[in-house]
C-alpha cells in the first residue's frame, strides 16, 4: 500500500509492505528494492549499497521487549525521499547497531529512503520517539492491514508535530 504522510513538516510517500514471507535479510532487502525501483524512487545501485552499508553499519535497534531494524542508505542511491514500513511473517536477523556481534530478531523494518541529508535527523528522531511510546510497536505489528498501519502512523506523526510546536 502506498500513501503520503508528513513527518515534522516534510511530506513524503510511504510504502507499507505487510506480512512479507521472506526468509532472511537479503530477501527482505531484495523485495524492498524491487518495490522502490519499480516506482523510480531509487537508483539501480540501491540494493548493493544497502547490503554493503548494513554489513559495515548494522541497523538493529534493541528496545528490550522487541527489536526493530532501521536500514538506511547514502543519499546518492535515492531519487525521491520515502518511508518504507515492512513487516515480515517470521523474524529476520539483523545485527545490533551498538554491538555488531549481537544478533537481533526483527519482524519490523523501517527504511528511511532519504534524498536529502537534512531529512535524516528529523526522520530518525520521529521513528525512535514513536517506537519508545508504550504499546506503539504492538499496535503496529498487530494490525491486520496496511491501511490500519497508515492510520496509526498518521496519528502518531500528527501528535509528534503538535508536541514539537508546543515544546
Amino acid at each position: 500500500m502506498e500513501w503520503q504522510t508528513t513527518i515534522n513538516g516534510e511530506t513524503m510517500p510511504v510504502l507499507i509492505l505487510w506480512h512479507l514471507p521472506v526468509r532472511d535479510r537479503d530477501e527482505l532487502f531484495a523485495v524492498v528494492y524491487q518495490e522502490l525501483l519499480s516506482r523510480g524512487w531509487v537508483r539501480e545501485t540501491f540494493l548493493a549499497a544497502l547490503q554493503r552499508r548494513e554489513q559495515e553499519y548494522p541497523t538493529g535497534l534493541d528496545f528490550g521487549a522487541f527489536a526493530v531494524a532501521v536500514p538506511h542508505i547514502d543519499l546518492e542511491h535515492v531519487r525521491r525521499s520515502a518511508l518504507v514500513i515492512a513487516l515480515t511473517d517470521q523474524p529476520v536477523t539483523f545485527q545490533a547497531m551498538d554491538d555488531a556481534s549481537r544478533p537481533l530478531r526483527c519482524r519490523l523494518a523501517i527504511f528511511p529512503v532519504l534524498a536529502a541529508a537534512e531529512h535524516q535527523v528529523t526522520f530518525l528522531s520521529a521513528v525512535v520517539t514513536a517506537l519508545q511510546q508504550p504499546g506503539f510497536y504492538n499496535m503496529i505489528v498487530e494490525q491486520e492491514s496496511p491501511e490500519g498501519v497508515a492510520g496509526l502512523l498518521d496519528r502518531m506523526f500528527v501528535l509528534q508535530a503538535a508536541e514539537v510546536r508546543e515544546g
